[in-house]
C-alpha cells in the first residue's frame, strides 16, 4: 500500500494550521514538518502560504478520532507532522523499525480517508432526511 497523496496534502495543511495556533487550545507547543522559519512566518518568497481552515479542522477531528481506536497511528502522525522527528526519529521514539513507521503512515492515511468518507456520508444522509422532512411539511 502506498501513501494517499490527497491525505498527505491534508496532513501538511493540518500541520501548518496547528503550528500557527489555529488548532485551538491543544495544550502543547508544536513544530510542523513544514514549520521552518519561512513557514512559521506564513510566507514564502513574499507570498502568503494558504491554510484551508475548514479542511484542517476536519482533518484534525479525523486525527483526534484515532487517539482512542488507533493510538499508535495518532502518535506516529504527531511525531512526523508536529514534532518534526522524521521517519528515523519517530522509529527511535516509538521503538519500531522505520518500515513499520512507513506502514503506519499508510494505515493512518487510510484511516483518515475512511473517517472523512464516513463523515461525508453522514452529512449527505442528514441533508437528504432534512429535504424529505421539508418536502413533507410543504405537502401538508
Amino acid at each position: 500500500m502506498a501513501r494517499l497523496k490527497r491525505i498527505q496534502h491534508r496532513l501538511d495543511n493540518w500541520a501548518i494550521w496547528v503550528s500557527r495556533g489555529s488548532g485551538g487550545a491543544l495544550g502543547f507547543h508544536t513544530r510542523s514538518v513544514l514549520a521552518s522559519d519561512v513557514w512559521l512566518r506564513g510566507s514564502y518568497n513574499g507570498m502568503p502560504i494558504p491554510v484551508f481552515d475548514e479542511e484542517a479542522e476536519r482533518t484534525h477531528r479525523a486525527i483526534q478520532a484515532l487517539k482512542l481506536s488507533k493510538s499508535h497511528l495518532y502518535v506516529t502522525l504527531d511525531c512526523i507532522y508536529l514534532k518534526d522527528l522524521g521517519i528515523k526519529g519517530t522509529a527511535q521514539r516509538m521503538r519500531r523499525a522505520e518500515s513499520t513507521i512507513k506502514a503506519q503512515l499508510e494505515q493512518a492515511d487510510a484511516a483518515i480517508a475512511a473517517w472523512l468518507e464516513a463523515e461525508a456520508d453522514e452529512a449527505e444522509r442528514k441533508r437528504v432526511m432534512a429535504e424529505r422532512a421539508d418536502a413533507k411539511m410543504r405537502a401538508v
